[in-house]
């Protein structure tokens, strides 16, 4: 189901005999005029999801070639009979336990496959998230639901997402189908960007690059050419446009950080172009961002190289590299203190009982400016989190170089400060989620925090990183890793995204170690044996921003590629 043009709100009869219906209420004129009973008009409502699959499925069978036979399952009017196998444990929400703030939905019949989709994107990826409709009956001044590009994109994750909980691949040939229709869309979409006309791109890049995610086995610059795409449009308005678009700039650089960091590699020329362009545009207010945003490249690039370079003990390189991490813990720390106004992040406790435990971590929630600097400062987290991590495996690996450098207060600390970064990041979480479990009446207290970070559900992936980092922290209580894994699962029910099922597995394998280490220690084993995880971690890439672009990441396996955002701009 996709938007194909604006569609005639005329009565059935009218369409039928293929005349101008004057749309005369109770009954047109034409009907009256004939002595016809007039059947009533459809309201244009209802039309922006009405079924156009036969146009996507025999589109994208002329531009892939695919015989008509092999599409036959993706465009049936029958709703696919097969269940998710996914079942989140520990008493979290299945995909089908939607509360009915997610279902108000204008009533149609969602008898295709795509349909489907495209609603069950509505509903989990659009309705109730940070900076969207609240309700389905919001959706009717949405402007940009009539874009046949959005409206491609909205079916190739939704296609996606179900695919994965449904185990169908069906739903996958036809969720690439959508993908290369929208694509298509954008290449004439973006010939003339301007500032006014950023909503459909921006959001079509964070669309794509979600699809990447959600698909779970996209190659590790797919989802990142996006996003240099989306970076690249950015770019090109600046300066003239306003504030909104360089906190968007900016927002995606940010965005580059963790699958860099992940996948052991430097960040491009092209991110510090645009950081120091941020840098020299940006107000006194936002200032805080480009500072921490400088701060984290520098352990980026310092991770870099250290994945490229054989250290070993006693050596001065070691050393030198221990330093920088002191050092940008240090500067770090610094960014914390002296943050005050916007950036003040207060933090409230519910009344016992009133919030579901599966939903907010220890009944606290917090409270911030605007969602803008809510994901500022989770950035802020999972980065200090990490260096503090890499001192104490520094400390145990490189004993030599490590003893004049990091004491045992050092290492104290450094423990001390991960679990407080764990537990606020865990804190954090309903801001930038809200739930399925929760209710409008639970979801009033996080509303407090304002919009201003674009679209909501795009920052989820970025969300799912960050809360795997305390999940698998050094040091913190069994408690941190049992909800980090449990509001995982929910998500991956929720969302369809692989990604959420592997950051779980990780959780998991963490939870199972350390409990068999327990078991080690009753007996009187050798606990210090490391036992390492039988898979390696997986690629990340991310995708968020602010205004009309977010972050995204997405587990990686080798696929060939079509054609991005970033190779359109090329052309």
């Amino acid at each position: 189901m996709v938007y194909c043009g604006k569609a005639s709100q005329g009565c059935q009869s009218c369409r039928t005999r293929r005349i101008k219906c004057d749309k005369v209420r109770p009954h047109c004129t034409q009907c009256v005029r004939v002595g016809k009973t007039c059947p009533g008009y459809r309201d244009q409502l209802s039309l922006m999801f009405r079924d156009e699959s036969a146009k996507v499925i025999q589109k994208a069978h002329a531009l892939w070639g695919v015989p008509e036979a092999s599409g036959s399952g993706s465009g049936s009017d029958s709703s696919p009979t097969s269940t998710s196998p996914a079942s989140p444990t520990h008493g979290r929400s299945s995909v089908g336990d939607r509360p009915r703030w997610k279902a108000q939905v204008p009533k149609e019949i969602y008898a295709t496959k795509a349909d489907q989709a495209v609603r069950f994107f509505i509903e989990h990826y659009l309705i109730g998230h940070p900076d969207e409709p609240k309700a389905g009956g919001e959706l009717k001044g949405v402007k940009w639901l009539h874009s046949p590009t959005i409206r491609h994109s909205m079916a190739a994750v939704g296609l996606a997402s179900l695919g994965n909980l449904r185990g169908d691949k069906d739903l996958h040939t036809l969720a690439r189908q959508n993908y290369g229709l929208a694509l298509q869309n954008m290449a004439l979409s973006i010939k003339d960007i301007q500032a006014s006309d950023l909503d459909v791109p921006m959001r079509t890049v964070v669309m794509l690059a979600l699809y990447e995610v959600i698909r779970g086995n996209a190659e590790p610059h797919t989802a990142r050419t996006h996003l240099m795409g989306g970076a690249a449009m950015l770019r090109s308005i600046l300066p003239r446009a306003g504030p909104g678009v360089l906190r968007a700039l900016l927002q995606l650089c940010f965005s580059m950080l963790i699958p860099c960091l992940s996948a052991g590699i430097a960040l491009p020329d092209l991110f510090f172009d645009w950081v120091t362009l941020s840098d020299s545009l940006t107000t006194a207010e936002d200032k805080p961002s480009a500072e921490l945003i400088n701060t984290i490249a520098r352990f980026v690039q310092l991770s870099a190289f250290v994945h490229s370079y054989a250290l070993s003990d006693g050596r001065p390189k070691t050393a030198d590299v221990i330093l920088d991490l002191l050092s940008i813990d240090a500067a770090l720390e610094d960014w914390e203190r002296r943050q005050v106004g916007i950036w003040v992040v207060s933090e409230s406790i519910g009344e016992p009982g009133f919030f579901p435990p599966d939903c907010v971590f220890e009944n606290a929630y917090h409270t911030y400016a605007s969602m803008w600097t809510a994901r500022v400062w989770n950035h802020y987290r999972w980065s200090r989190n990490m260096v503090n991590q890499m001192l104490l495996d520094y400390a145990d690996r490189y004993p030599i170089s490590s003893a004049p450098l990091i004491s045992a207060g050092q290492k104290q600390r450094s423990l001390e400060c991960i679990a407080r970064l764990s537990r606020d990041a865990l804190v954090s979480i309903p801001t930038h989620y809200r739930h399925p479990a929760l209710k409008r009446v639970h979801r009033e207290y996080f509303d407090r925090t304002k919009g201003g970070a674009g679209m909501g559900a795009a920052g989820i992936p970025t969300l799912l990183f960050q809360i795997k980092v305390p999940g698998c922290a050094p040091g913190v209580p069994m408690e941190y890793r049992l909800w980090a894994m449990g509001m995982l699962e929910t998500i991956w029910a929720d969302t369809g995204m692989l990604q959420a099922k592997a950051h779980a597995e990780e959780v998991r394998w963490k939870v199972d170690s350390e409990r068999a280490a327990a078991i080690r220690r009753e007996e009187g084993w050798d606990v210090n044996v490391k036992v390492e995880p039988d898979e390696a971690e997986p690629t990340l890439l991310g995708l968020e921003a602010a205004g009309q672009a977010q972050i995204m990441m997405t587990t990686g396996a080798p696929h060939r590629s079509m054609a991005s955002v970033g190779s359109i701009l090329n052309q």
